[in-house]
């Protein structure tokens, strides 16, 4: 892929994933894509045979950032497990706090492709699976005890917290689910 084709590809990828994330999947045509972005229908075609396809690669790539975006976050935030454990409610609580926040795009778009056989509600899994597999290391790490059901039990705080956030707006889902990891943090 030229460098050229592999920078149209970004921008449309870029340009479905702002408007699916504030429009919704569903509403949200390859018409209008096609304009935001301002590339010609054949050359979205060319990238994206279908919009199905379109949907799944705008998955993939916001899975990308998302997680590339988070991950580094709490890094900065934590020199040790448990600090890192819990500066992933300090993130998502900022993260709630931004005008931009509209929920979880991978809760959003599992909500609206109802058909879990959809290539791409099986690729919104994946965040789910990468903070899963980070909070278990993480635990892991710490020296807990049951790494594998405190990473069940962290993830299902942290969903929450994001299900909260999307319905009620502001960031206080964030400050109780953390109130509730440091009591499950100290339980282990």
């Amino acid at each position: 892929m030229s460098a050229k084709s592999s920078n149209t590809r970004e921008k449309i990828l870029s340009t479905a994933s702002e408007l699916f994330y504030r429009k919704g999947i569903r509403n949200v045509g390859v018409d209008e894509v096609i304009a935001s972005s301002g590339v010609a229908k054949m050359t979205l075609y060319k990238h994206f045979p279908s919009k199905d396809q379109l949907i799944l690669e705008t998955v993939r790539y916001r899975d990308e950032l998302w997680c590339h975006w988070f991950f580094g976050a709490v890094e900065q935030r934590g020199s040790t497990a448990k600090e890192r454990l819990m500066a992933m409610f300090d993130v998502l609580e900022e993260w709630f706090a931004s005008p931009e926040f509209r929920g979880c795009p991978f809760i959003n778009a599992v909500a609206e492709l109802a058909d879990a056989e959809h290539p791409a509600h099986r690729a919104a899994l994946g965040p789910r699976h990468a903070i899963r597999t980070y909070v278990k290391k993480l635990a892991e790490e710490a020296g807990l005890p049951n790494s594998e059901e405190f990473s069940q039990q962290f993830v299902i705080l942290f969903g929450g917290a994001i299900v909260m956030a999307s319905m009620e707006g502001g960031p206080a889902a964030a400050q109780y689910a953390r109130q509730a990891a440091s009591v499950l943090l100290s339980a282990e």
